[in-house]
């Protein structure tokens, strides 16, 4: 594995919580999975909270009606629209949100490359530091109500703490695959201000579905005095101590 490399003043595979911008964390992210695609790694890692704040949602919401209003509308309140490349809803970026992304070579065929190895890989490790930080009611689940909601959201007490995602993409020389897995827990405010940014999307381009602030809930809601720049790097030790990482 190569040394870390910087883009967008983050430094990719760094061991600490960095506080980029919205745009810079997602672009961060992008150069994570291309240099395991490019072959320049086999194994990469983030661990970011953004210093500002965006509604970040597939590109397919932007063929909406109502979407030029909707954004408009969200910009005014202090959110700007911005774009991922994975699926889903629309899910709020800020300060109170910490973003963990996990990049690896997989085998072609192999266990790894099943969706649900993915997500197990991510979510299964998250849990145990949960756990290792006094939390005895973390699972992987679905959560009624909650935006962005999927079989593999972290859970405490049945309340969404963590969303899951993943992409993928074929590696340059073809015999592999790349992953990239990422998790967004809120740590921080009411999960009411979140859900009520998503609500209010939701109401500008006229979709009748509304997620509800008590599917969710934030770290400190169960850990307030927790000091996140001490235990994130425990986090991301776990994920690439555990890492099954193909050398092909």
């Amino acid at each position: 594995m190569s040394g870390p490399g910087v883009v967008s003043n983050m430094k990719l595979s760094s061991m600490t919580l960095q506080r980029p911008t919205v745009q810079e964390g997602l672009v961060a992210e992008e150069a994570l999975l291309d240099m395991i695609c490019q072959g320049e790694a086999s194994l990469g890692w983030l661990a970011w909270s953004p210093r500002d704040r965006a509604l970040v949602m597939p590109h397919r919401h932007a063929r909406l009606a109502g979407f030029s209003e909707a954004r408009q509308r969200l910009a005014e309140q202090g959110w700007p629209i911005q774009f991922r490349g994975t699926g889903g809803t629309p899910v709020p970026q800020g300060p109170a949100v910490v973003n963990v992304a996990l990049a690896l070579r997989c085998r072609l065929g192999g266990p790894e490359t099943h969706l649900e190895w993915g997500y197990h890989r991510l979510g299964d490790v998250w849990c145990d530091w949960l756990g290792a930080l006094g939390v005895g009611e973390a699972d992987l689940g679905p959560v009624p109500g909650a935006y962005c909601d999927g079989r593999f959201n972290v859970r405490i007490g049945r309340r969404k703490l963590v969303g899951t995602a993943q992409r993928w993409r074929r590696v340059r020389d073809g015999r592999a695959m790349a992953v990239l897995v990422h998790g967004a827990m809120q740590v921080d405010d009411g999960p009411e201000a979140l859900v009520g940014v998503v609500n209010a999307f939701q109401a500008a381009i006229d979709d009748p579905q509304r997620f509800r602030g008590e599917s969710h809930i934030a770290l400190r809601d169960v850990l307030p005095e927790l000091d996140l720049d001490a235990r994130v790097p425990e986090l991301l030790a776990r994920l690439v101590t555990t890492a099954d990482v193909v050398q092909a």
